[in-house]
């Protein structure tokens, strides 16, 4: 407690803070607070702990180029590495101000967050910031397993509850004409302030072969963010030097997706227009619901989901989060996105959206899949007419093995050009996808090809001979129907382009 020490400060299940109250505009208002909720909270704990601390004692700068008077100035009693979404990184002088700190930093949270949670840990500071940072992320990932996301929810059962969240009942709102919790009462306050005009409800659609009129939402997620970090910091010893290497990372991050987010947007934009949309309506055909350090979701009509990553992509190219000379190491991205009909709640979309993600994170980090050790650039969909269903693994297990152990998905797809070459590039599924709709296949004619992999192999051989003698040369059209996975597994090539289908549109060139 007497020792100097470094801290971290982690706000924990942001998605989850988020979306738990399946409602656009409570997303909304959760996605602003947690941009700014941390940085607030700092400022509030240092003039608030018993011996608050004055002007000219503490250093909140971000800059990677910003003085560092806490190693010149022992007056300065608490000094910020960094301060991003959700996460901060911390000196001080002594664990007992620390302590403090720390203590009136989660009283913060609760007052104005309510149900967000905090995790926070410290060690001793050493000369060395790279081995420092390491035991400071083994002390909080041990600190986050070994306690529990706490809710104030408990009531009395005769107390009213939201009918969303299950949270007890404090206000009734007037404008929206609900009963609402005291965190949506808060993420209402934010969300307001953002003046939110679209909604998913004003989402257009589009209209599958079974009729049925699909969105799509999507979570992007940066890859090897604590690996790249490392990497840099191993040869920083100094604490000064450190310090603003980190801060630099933080503003490559922030001014890389900037760049990349408004590039794509603007190509989607202008594919959109190409396709016979009108600029003034484009904002209500695909929204960015919330962006912060490497995360991004949206929501869109279900044509924009897959043109949108394609330009993503297509923008990342080349990108690289540190570029010196002695280390160069670029930026990987993953992403999920859900094709879901329109009586699918919010927050469901967005959970599968985000298993997707997940599942990409998983292949693109096994080991004959990695870039120089590197997790790439992975993207995984899901197209889901059950509003109710949120469990990824438990729908394919279900619904995407046939009898024979054929899976009938290929996803998910890597974008990278040393996958070129590979049934699961990016590149290979679109072609399949142009030559499915070079077709032409009727309604029934998709949908005998969806069924046709589950017949049984011999019943399906048979039927893709039908279609040649009636003019239709499937193989010739699309390649192989099977093909093995790097471990063995058998795998039906055309499946995913005949589900994808109808939801990217012609003229998308392949990503270079």
């Amino acid at each position: 407690m007497d020792k100097e020490v470094l801290c971290i400060l982690d706000t924990r299940q942001i998605q989850r803070f988020m979306f738990r109250a399946n409602s656009y505009v409570d997303t909304c208002g959760g996605s602003d607070l947690i941009l700014h909720i941390l940085g607030d909270a700092i400022r509030f704990a240092l003039h608030h702990i018993d011996t608050p601390l004055r002007e000219g004692e503490y250093d909140l700068a971000n800059e990677a180029d910003a003085p560092l008077p806490y190693f010149e100035d022992t007056n300065v009693r608490f000094q910020q590495i960094i301060n991003t979404s959700g996460n901060a990184i911390f000196l001080a002088r002594t664990g007992a101000l620390a302590q403090k700190i720390i203590r009136k930093i989660s009283r913060y949270y609760l007052d104005h967050g309510y149900s967000l949670n905090v995790a926070a840990a410290a060690v001793e500071k050493t000369g060395h910031m790279g081995h420092d940072i390491s035991r400071l992320y083994r002390k909080l990932n041990a600190v986050k397993a070994s306690s529990y996301i706490s809710d104030p929810l408990e009531a009395l059962p005769m107390v009213m509850r939201e009918r969303r969240t299950g949270e007890p009942v404090v206000a009734f709102d007037e404008e929206r004409g609900d009963y609402v919790s005291r965190a949506s009462q808060i993420r209402r306050k934010e969300s307001a302030r953002r003046n939110v005009t679209v909604t998913p409800e004003d989402i257009p659609v589009t209209r599958a072969y079974d009729q049925r009129e699909y969105w799509a939402t999507i979570h992007a997620d940066g890859n090897n963010l604590g690996n790249i970090i490392g990497r840099i910091m191993q040869a920083n010893e100094s604490y000064l030097q450190g310090t603003r290497i980190r801060r630099q990372i933080n503003q490559n991050i922030v001014s890389h997706y900037n760049r990349i987010l408004g590039r794509a947007l603007a190509d989607l934009e202008a594919f959109f227009c190409a396709l016979g949309g009108k600029p003034d309506t484009f904002e209500r055909e695909f929204v960015v619901v919330h962006q912060g350090g490497d995360d991004v979701n949206c929501i869109c009509n279900g044509r924009l989901a897959i043109p949108f990553l394609h330009f993503f992509y297509r923008s990342l190219g080349g990108v690289c989060l540190w570029d010196s000379p002695e280390l160069r190491l670029p930026l990987y991205i993953c992403a999920g996105v859900a094709f879901v009909t329109r009586g699918t709640g919010f927050h469901a979309a967005f959970h599968l959206a985000e298993e997707c993600c997940k599942s990409a994170k998983v292949a693109a980090k096994k080991e004959y899949n990695l870039r120089d050790g590197f997790a790439g650039n992975w993207l995984d969909f899901q197209i889901c007419d059950n509003p109710s269903l949120q469990r990824l693994d438990i729908l394919r297990k279900r619904s995407y093995v046939t009898r024979e152990g054929v899976d009938l998905m290929l996803r998910p797809y890597c974008l990278d050009p040393e996958a070129a070459g590979e049934s699961i590039s990016y590149g290979r599924m679109l072609q399949r996808v142009r030559g499915i709709q070079s077709l032409r296949m009727d309604a029934l004619q998709q949908r005998m090809m969806r069924e046709s992999f589950a017949m049984g192999k011999r019943e399906f051989y048979t039927w893709v001979n039908k279609q040649k003698q009636r003019g239709m040369d499937l193989e010739a059209r699309l390649g192989p129907p099977l093909c093995r996975g790097h471990e063995g597994e058998k795998h039906a090539a055309w499946f995913d382009a005949v589900e994808l289908a109808d939801f990217i549109p012609s003229g998308l060139e392949e990503v270079g």
